[in-house]
């Protein structure tokens, strides 16, 4: 038979036995909560990458739009612009024809004989 001291000796071997198994069991949990972690991570990364890639789309899709719309806005301001052009000088023109015409009734005014006079 095995003495006490003997039995303690075997028992404090098997307790520090013990103690290096449970801190390599908690080093090999840490490391795996560690590479879950990472994981993790890399995952919402990923995911904040691919929401980015499209919050760019969106960007450049509302862009483009503004720019056609821009375009389309020039457009309709130099079709006003040349309206505008076209009745100021219709305006020219007409003005040139009143005056005219009043030349002309002026000269037909100074033809007609004068009123005879009521005696």
């Amino acid at each position: 038979m095995a003495t006490i001291e003997e039995r303690v000796q075997a028992l404090e071997q098997e307790i520090a036995a013990r103690k290096q198994a449970e801190e390599m069991l908690t080093i090999a949990v840490r490391a795996l909560v560690s590479k879950e972690a990472f994981e993790k991570l890399q995952e919402t990364m990923e995911e904040s990458q691919a929401q980015n890639g499209k919050l760019f789309n969106v960007l450049i899709n509302q862009g483009t739009l503004h720019n056609e719309r821009m375009t389309n806005l020039q457009g309709q301001i130099i079709d006003l612009d040349g309206n505008v052009k076209r009745l100021q000088t219709e305006m020219r023109e007409t003005r040139g024809d009143i005056t005219d015409l009043k030349s002309i009734a002026q000269q037909i005014l100074e033809r007609l004989p004068e009123e005879p006079s009521s005696s």
